[in-house]
């Protein structure tokens, strides 16, 4: 098992459509606070037998002592640090000390940077609802190199790529970045998820793109062979022939997140998908959490969410999946489930 707590150091500038933790305007982490969240996560993980990491979430730059938090996070023992590598680049380039946030950052062994890109600016910005994210993501982009870090770039899939394809592969030859990622955006228990489908590609859209693809990611064979696999009527098929829904969400699952909200909540579940709080994690034993996360199953594919009890029949979801285009493309075949779920109206436990 991996353990992954998600700190809310501060809000992000985006919303975007299908963010999964929730993202959005939000309230700063008292200094302080983020201080002793990360002392208390790193005492936590002194008891765990397992690998624990933590991500500083949403948009960490926005934070006025986001240096400080750096260095703090960089310095813990017991807990493997994944600072927050992707961002918008709203609250970077807006900030004079951005200098000084970028070398605290590679000073500290972090100098990989990423941005997400939707399309062309005027899709990228409707998608991520804010104009003028896209030209700020790409001076990030460029300013981040020139202070000598390593630059990825984040494709987030949806029917704008068809048109768009040309635009995007001029932006990638013009930022030359070490790796660009093709992301197939999912589908959570998470009502917001609902203002991405209708963006939602389909395998079809994906066929159309195939050149560029091979020239974008060295992996295509891959991403094709995944999407394939992750398509409505995939699942649907897979259903059909006896595929177990119940058994499916009690597969043992080898990730857990948790996450701290600005006021030092700590949750189970990402931010978004909260399902039970285990208290202000300022005064928490740490030997005593760390025994109830032990005794947590993972949550990785958000299966942790439903009350396998509550889960509706098989027909009734099949039912609900043949409503939908059969060649919509979702990350994965549990987010396709997710779907069907949402389309049915199966309750969660999120709170």
């Amino acid at each position: 098992m991996q353990v992954n707590f998600d700190i809310l150091v501060s809000g992000c500038n985006t919303e975007c459509r299908h963010c999964y933790v929730n993202g959005g305007p939000g309230a700063n982490m008292p200094s302080d606070a983020v201080f002793e969240c990360i002392k208390k996560l790193d005492e936590i993980a002194a008891h765990l037998p397992f690998e624990a990491c933590f991500t500083l979430d949403n948009e960490p730059m926005n934070h006025p002592d986001i240096v400080s938090i750096i260095r703090a996070a960089a310095a813990t023992k017991h807990i493997k640090h994944f600072h927050h590598g992707m961002t918008t680049g709203i609250a970077l380039m807006r900030r004079a000390d951005r200098d000084e946030i970028i070398k605290a950052y590679i000073d500290n062994g972090f100098d990989e940077f990423g941005i997400t890109l939707h399309g062309n600016a005027e899709h990228h910005n409707e998608i991520v609802s804010r104009n003028g994210a896209y030209q700020k993501a790409i001076e990030a982009a460029e300013y981040l190199k020139s202070r000598g870090a390593r630059i990825s770039v984040s494709l987030m899939f949806n029917r704008c790529f068809v048109d768009d394809a040309a635009e995007l592969d001029g932006v990638l030859t013009a930022l030359a970045p070490e790796f660009v990622y093709f992301a197939i955006p999912n589908f959570t228990p998470n009502s917001r998820m609902l203002g991405f489908e209708p963006y939602r590609a389909s395998y079809g859209d994906l066929v159309a793109i195939e050149a560029y693809l091979k020239k974008w990611c060295s992996g295509a064979d891959r991403i094709f062979q995944r999407a394939e696999n992750g398509t409505v009527g995939a699942m649907i098929a897979q259903l059909e022939n006896g595929a177990s829904l119940k058994e499916r969400f009690e597969t043992e699952q080898d990730e857990l997140y948790l996450s701290v909200h600005w006021d030092c909540e700590l949750f189970l579940g990402n931010s978004g998908a909260e399902t039970v709080s285990l208290g202000d994690l300022r005064s928490l034993d740490p030997e005593r959490t760390a025994e109830l996360i032990m005794n947590r199953r993972g949550n990785r594919d958000y299966g942790a969410f439903y009350d396998a009890e509550r889960l509706p029949d098989t027909e009734s979801l099949i039912s609900a999946l043949k409503r939908l285009d059969k060649g919509l493309v979702y990350c994965d075949p549990e987010s396709v489930i997710h779907r069907g779920l949402a389309e049915l109206g199966v309750p969660t436990l999120i709170l």
